[in-house]
């Protein structure tokens, strides 16, 4: 009986410390930070751009929340077309490319719009400042530091 009851508290332990570091899972920041600037570059060159500019090169821990922290990164590109179906273009691309769902979605007067992939603990807003002109900005969630 003293065996059961032993076998019994080590299955309850393996179940609560496994239960502990499933809440942990997903990405360090460093992992969420590169795949931020990964997916940011390959949609940029994805629309054809004349020149894209680093506007955040990101690299550097945020500190965010109780004990965490973030990474951004963000670039501008200049195009030679019109910019009018860009937006549309960005946000389908970040969706069917990597899964982004949309977060804050474009409103009338706002060129701009906010995707969220969980999965990478990753947000990229996608703007356009004028007709030639585009920005894509993002963010990893705040990640507790491990």
């Amino acid at each position: 009986m003293v065996a059961v009851g032993r076998w019994v508290v080590v299955v309850g332990v393996v179940v609560v410390l496994g239960g502990c570091s499933a809440a942990e899972a997903g990405p360090t920041v460093e992992e969420a930070g590169e795949t931020l600037q990964r997916h940011i570059t390959e949609l940029m060159e994805s629309v054809d751009p004349e020149e894209t500019v680093v506007t955040d090169g990101g690299g550097k821990d945020v500190p965010c929340g109780a004990g965490g922290v973030k990474r951004t990164y963000g670039v501008k590109s200049t195009f030679s077309r019109s910019s009018v179906l860009l937006l549309p273009e960005m946000a389908g691309t970040l969706s069917t490319t990597w899964g982004y769902k949309v977060q804050e979605a474009y409103k009338a007067g706002s060129p701009r719009t906010t995707l969220k992939l969980p999965s990478s603990r990753t947000s990229i807003t996608v703007e356009t400042l004028s007709d030639h002109e585009a920005v894509a900005t993002g963010v990893t969630d705040c990640i507790p530091r491990s």
